[in-house]
């Protein structure tokens, strides 16, 4: 028999030398995990309560404020809206035309109107209906909407410049503002994201549609006479009519009001430049005055530009054959825009400015003149009444975030609305009281917040001259220049959105 003491020995595998280090080390390494974690845990923890104080929450709301709109472009907005116009009239002496101008920039009637060539020339109705016979895109005698003709006795063609901050010189800005480079640049950039922007209003609405089309069909027509290198070469420009007949309710019960505040059509222009795929939609539609009903067809917009003005009376400030008061109208539409930005993404919604009337009345506005002609506006009306309601309308439903005022108020607003207002016709009291329930979804939460930007052109068309006839100083005549002017503020405010 052998002793124990010499018996022989098994050593268990976590005993040898190896596996002992090896367990040291993952012990080792556990430990430091969980240290981490928890040294991590904790650092997210103070990180959420330091950004979730007040304090933190007041730095990122004013940081949200001013983010929207970039600080460099609410400056170009600013240095762009201290500007005015600079004028040289027929027949021009200080403006050498360029070789290749003909090509780039005017049709060969429009340089000799320039030079004074054909003066006197009346550019009124007749000449418009001539004119349209030939080019249906010339600058003066091109029809907007259903105004033609710079009909003015004391207008005269002319080089106009809107000088500014951010102009280095007449010269070096021609091209840009001759080239109706901020109308291509708009649609460019409209091309690039395949986005549709629409513009709801009245005739003055229709005119500016009208004149970025007709801005966009001049520029196709003036490079393909020339040839050399643009930096938005254009394809095409082709415009399609929609009608539109959407008046009853599912079991046969009118609800859209009939005549001249009914939607009958819209009208959308498509345009496509070389090297890209996306196309740019703009879209009219009509809406002379708040009209709740119509809001639906808005649906497939990206991009609204709404405004509400001289279908309002001036004096009263109520709505022409409605009644309704343009600031309670003014309420529903904005609270309308918050809802249309904050149901889906990539949405953008933009006031526009009511442009000047030049009547010869008090404040220049249609009404008590007892005389044809347009004039000058006084200096203490030239904010007139459309955009003092505006703003009232504003201050009081929207703000800049944190009441932080930045250099970016006058163009973006932040606002919080009750979609379920009853107090004014907005979309959802038009729909309850017409029995239109279907429409309704009571379980949304009511209360949205939306930035509504602000397209402020006023100062733009405080023209006299560029009206259509002595006796409508309402709507403008087709200056490009003074249009491309117009988008150019517009592709500032939606650049980069």
């Amino acid at each position: 028999l052998l002793s124990p003491l010499s018996a022989p020995t098994t050593t268990l595998f976590w005993q040898t030398p190896e596996t002992r280090m090896k367990i040291k080390r993952l012990s080792i390494i556990t430990i430091s995990i969980i240290t981490l974690t928890f040294y991590f845990v904790n650092i997210i923890r103070k990180t959420n309560q330091l950004l979730y104080s007040p304090v933190s929450q007041k730095l990122i709301a004013k940081s949200a404020s001013i983010s929207r709109l970039e600080s460099w472009r609410c400056r170009a907005l600013r240095s762009h809206s201290s500007g005015h116009w600079h004028h040289e009239y027929a027949p021009v002496k200080n403006y050498s035309f360029r070789s290749d101008d003909e090509n780039t920039t005017y049709f060969p009637d429009e340089i000799q109107w320039l030079q004074g060539k054909n003066s006197p020339l009346v550019f009124d109705k007749k000449t418009c209906k001539t004119f349209q016979q030939m080019h249906s895109d010339m600058m003066y005698v091109t029809k907007l909407g259903k105004q033609c003709g710079c009909g003015l006795p004391e207008f005269k063609p002319s080089i106009s410049t809107w000088v500014h901050n951010g102009t280095v010189s007449k010269e070096s800005s021609k091209t840009e503002f001759y080239g109706l480079h901020s109308s291509l640049q708009l649609a460019h950039g409209l091309a690039k994201t395949n986005r549709h922007l629409c513009f709801v209003g009245d005739s003055i609405d229709l005119n500016i549609y009208d004149a970025l089309q007709v801005n966009l069909l001049r520029s196709l027509k003036l490079q393909q006479r020339g040839r050399k290198y643009y930096d938005y070469p254009l394809i095409s420009v082709d415009e399609r009519r929609f009608d539109v007949n959407i008046s009853r309710t599912d079991n046969g019960v009118e609800y859209v009001p009939k005549g001249w505040r009914t939607m009958s059509a819209i009208r959308t222009s498509e345009v496509a430049f070389h090297n890209i795929d996306g196309v740019a939609k703009f879209s009219y539609f009509s809406h002379y005055g708040w009209s709740p009903w119509d809001i639906e067809l808005l649906e497939n917009c990206n991009i609204i530009v709404m405004n509400l003005g001289l279908h309002y009376h001036a004096y009263t400030g109520n709505a022409i054959r409605t009644g309704n008061s343009l600031s309670s109208d003014v309420r529903a539409a904005i609270t309308s825009l918050v809802n249309f930005t904050a149901t889906k993404m990539d949405r953008i919604a933009i006031w526009r400015s009511a442009l000047p009337q030049h009547f010869q009345s008090t404040n220049g506005h249609y009404g008590n003149h007892n005389k044809s002609g347009c004039v000058p506006l006084k200096t203490s009306f030239r904010e007139q009444v459309y955009n003092v309601a505006y703003d009232a309308v504003f201050d009081e439903m929207c703000q800049t975030l944190d009441g932080v005022d930045t250099t970016c108020s006058p163009y973006e607003k932040h606002c919080n609305v009750n979609i379920r207002e009853k107090k004014h016709q907005t979309t959802y009291q038009f729909r309850i009281s017409n029995n239109l329930t279907t429409w309704v979804d009571e379980r949304d939460d009511p209360v949205k917040k939306g930035t509504i930007f602000r397209w402020n052109i006023a100062d733009l068309f405080d023209n006299h001259l560029w009206h259509h006839t002595i006796f409508d100083c309402s709507h403008y005549c087709y200056v490009p220049q003074l249009f491309d002017e117009a988008f150019k503020r517009l592709e500032l405010l939606l650049r980069n959105n």
